[in-house]
C-alpha cells in the first residue's frame, strides 16, 4: 500500500515465516528490503493484496483494467483461427498450492526458492501476477513452437501482453 501511495509498484514480495523480502518500484528505481522477525509470524497476505477488481472475459477471470484487452485479444485471434483458452487470476492460497506442487512443501520450497528450481517454473507468493488478476496462462501454449504461442508472439504485444520467456503459456500486462 505504501508503494501504490508513493506512486510505486510491488513487484515481489515473499516470506518464509522467518523473514520477507520486498521489492517496489518508483519510477525508473527499484528498492529492495529484507527483514526478519523475533518470532515466527503466521502466513498473511502479501501488502498491496487487496483483492482486485475482476471480470470473466470468454471463461478467462482477470482484473476489469485489462478486460477490454483480453477480449479484443481473443477476437483477434479467433478471426485468425486461432481460439484461445486459459486461466487468469489465483488468489495467493492458490499460488502457495500451486507452489507446494510445483516446487516442494517445506517453507523454503514454498517462499524463497526460485521460480525456476520448481517443475514448472512458479512464482513465489505474493509475486505472481496472476494474484493481481494481470495475467493468463494459455491453454495449449506449452512450447514456442505452438500455434497458440506463435500466433501471441505476433500480436499480444499490441494488447498490452507479454511473455514472460522461461514459460511459453505466461502473458501478462509486464512479461513477468
Amino acid at each position: 500500500r505504501l508503494a501504490t501511495a508513493n506512486g510505486g509498484e510491488l513487484l515481489e514480495m515473499h516470506g518464509d515465516g522467518g523473514e520477507v523480502v520486498v521489492r517496489v518500484r518508483v519510477g525508473e528505481v527499484e528498492a529492495y528490503a529484507r527483514a526478519r522477525a523475533t518470532r515466527r509470524p503466521q502466513p498473511v497476505e502479501p501488502l498491496g493484496s487487496d483483492s482486485p477488481s475482476l471480470t470473466t472475459v470468454r471463461g478467462i477471470t482477470v482484473d476489469a483494467s485489462v478486460a477490454g484487452q483480453l477480449e479484443a485479444l481473443l477476437a483477434a485471434a479467433e478471426s485468425d483461427g486461432v481460439t484461445l483458452t486459459g486461466s487468469g487470476y489465483r488468489s495467493t492460497a492458490q499460488q502457495i498450492e500451486l507452489r507446494r506442487a510445483h516446487c516442494g512443501t517445506s517453507d523454503y520450497a514454498v517462499y524463497r526458492a526460485a521460480p525456476s528450481s520448481c517443475t514448472p517454473p512458479t512464482a513465489r507468493p505474493g509475486s505472481s501476477m496472476h494474484e493481481r488478476g494481470l495475467a493468463v496462462d494459455f491453454d495449449d501454449c506449452s512450447t514456442r513452437a505452438a500455434a497458440c504461442w506463435r500466433w501471441l508472439d505476433g500480436h499480444a504485444a499490441a494488447y498490452g501482453f507479454h511473455n514472460l520467456p522461461s514459460e511459453p503459456w505466461h502473458w501478462s500486462t509486464n512479461g513477468t
